[in-house]
This record gives C-alpha cells, sequence and structure tokens, in this order.
C-alpha cells in the first residue's frame, strides 16, 4: 500500500502506541461516565478498563496509522438506564471526548519527565506522546459526528430503542463510509490547526 510504505517503522510503531493509549483512555472514560449516571451496561460488558485490546477497533488501528484518526470499538449503552434519558447520553459522549481533548494539553506536563529516562528510550516515548497529542486532537473531532460506530453516533441509537440488533448492522456500514471519505480526502485531519491552540508548553 502507497501509503503504509510512506511511513517511516518508527511512526508506524509509534502511531500504533498512540492508538492504543487513545482506545484505552477513550473506552474507560465513557464506560465510567455511563456508570456514574447510572448505565452499568458498558461495565458488565467489560468496557470499564484500561486495557487497550478491550476497547480497540481494528479498522481503528488501521485509519490511525495511516492517517492518524481513529475510532474505538462501539461502546453500547442503555439510553433507559443512563439519568436524564437522552440528555444523559448526550452529556456521556460530550463529556467523554471533552476530557480526552484536555488530557492533550495537559500531556505536555510528562516532557519533563520523559526527558529524565535514558536517551533512546526519551526520545521514543516523546514521539509516541507527540502522536498521541495529534491523533487524540483529530480523533476527538471526528468522534463528533453522529455516524454509527464512532462515539457521537450513538445518539443515534436513541431513535432506535428496541430495534439494536437493527442499528448494530448499521454500525460497519457507518465506519466503511467514514474511512472511505478519509480515504478520498474528504474529511482532512484537522490536528495540525488544533493543536497550537492546545498546546500547554
Amino acid at each position: 500500500m502507497a501509503l503504509l510504505g510512506a511511513l517511516s517503522l518508527s511512526e508506524i510503531v509509534t502511531r500504533i502506541a498512540a492508538v492504543l493509549i487513545y482506545a484505552a483512555l477513550q473506552g474507560a472514560l465513557f464506560a465510567a461516565l455511563a456508570r456514574l449516571l447510572g448505565d452499568a451496561r458498558p461495565q458488565n460488558e467489560g468496557r470499564l478498563t484500561v486495557n487497550p485490546f478491550t476497547q480497540v477497533s481494528m479498522w481503528g488501528v488501521i485509519a490511525g496509522v495511516l492517517f492518524a484518526l481513529t475510532w474505538i470499538r462501539p461502546v453500547r449503552y442503555e439510553p433507559c438506564a443512563i439519568r436524564f434519558g437522552g440528555w444523559g447520553l448526550l452529556l456521556v459522549v460530550a463529556s467523554g471526548l471533552a476530557l480526552m481533548l484536555a488530557l492533550v494539553p495537559l500531556a505536555d506536563f510528562l516532557r519533563p519527565l520523559l526527558l529524565l529516562l535514558p536517551r533512546t528510550a526519551g526520545y521514543a516515548a516523546l514521539y509516541v506522546l507527540n502522536q498521541f497529542q495529534a491523533i487524540t486532537v483529530g480523533s476527538v473531532i471526528l468522534n463528533c459526528l453522529p455516524v454509527p460506530g464512532l462515539a457521537a453516533g450513538a445518539l443515534t441509537q436513541l431513535g432506535w430503542q428496541g430495534h439494536e440488533r437493527r442499528f448494530e448492522r448499521l454500525v460497519p456500514i457507518g465506519l466503511g463510509l467514514v474511512f472511505a471519505a478519509i480515504v478520498a480526502g474528504l474529511i482532512p485531519n484537522p490536528a495540525s490547526s488544533v493543536m497550537p491552540y492546545l498546546r500547554a508548553v
């Protein structure tokens, strides 16, 4: 694949690491916020964990490596169990994405600590940190799209209550269209434009 060939081995490895960190944190945040508002389903399905392999989406990893944009395996909610109903689900999604975005400037405070590591390890960790910040910014914005399979796509689940299996059939279609739009350049990565406003140091 031409796109993969344009990436160095270090870029591929560090992007994979950054995607795994993003997936672990994003999935755990959504599950924790849902539990806080009374929905135990994500926790019962094992999503209240920072184990990245529980949260990660394989197509999300591929998109993350090639385009620095990613998404996690969809979190399934029980809208009727969440406090405030649909507004509660909106709060879970919006808060989860906002908290991830807040980690971008906070991550800058790790830089002095990473520089204390041996030179090779320190540089590798800094590279992963840079990739994590870029991937997080672009992916949070991407996941604001109300497409089944993306984070905000969970809000469309409100119109399919009682028809969950039909809704879940839309997830691969939605993600396929998103991936195709990214490949075609219809969804650019906004990280380079947004990142300067989020840097802490």
